[in-house]
């Protein structure tokens, strides 16, 4: 995007819900699991679960805000869609963070666990015109 640029409207009527998981690995710290969320996903309340994972549950496109911005930075927009659209079912899709950038405040959308040693960030969407939301994220 352009210094200056907002993001543009989303014109969707139906409810966004986004859930944010991560696994906490021995080796890390809960609160810097939690500070990479926050780093990438807006207006969300990261909690730590089950004492292997942290969980947030977000409402509306702001919480993409970031995401927003970023893969258009990258010019990664066309692998997100690909991942969108190839892990959708119905009214809902997911895709994949690189942790470890994420910690840094990058969105860096991988297609396999594997690209993210510490374990991924997992984003689930879950709205009735998931088509409307996913143009607006990724436009062709």
């Amino acid at each position: 995007m352009q210094v200056g640029e907002t993001m543009k409207k989303l014109n969707v009527t139906a409810p966004i819900e986004i859930t944010v998981e991560a696994s906490v690995n021995p080796s890390e710290s809960s609160e810097k699991v939690i500070a990479a969320i926050r780093n990438v996903v807006d207006r969300c309340s990261p909690e730590f679960k089950h004492t292997s994972r942290v969980i947030a549950k977000c409402f509306g496109n702001e919480s993409l805000g970031t995401i927003y911005e970023q893969i258009r930075s990258r010019s990664a927009m066309g692998v997100l869609r690909r991942l969108l659209t190839n892990n959708r079912i119905k009214e809902t899709t997911w895709f994949l963070l690189n942790k470890q950038a994420a910690t840094a405040g990058i969105v860096v959308a991988i297609e396999d666990e594997k690209e993210s040693p510490l374990g991924p960030i997992r984003i689930t969407i879950v709205c009735e015109e998931l088509d409307l939301l996913v143009d607006w994220l990724v436009p062709v």
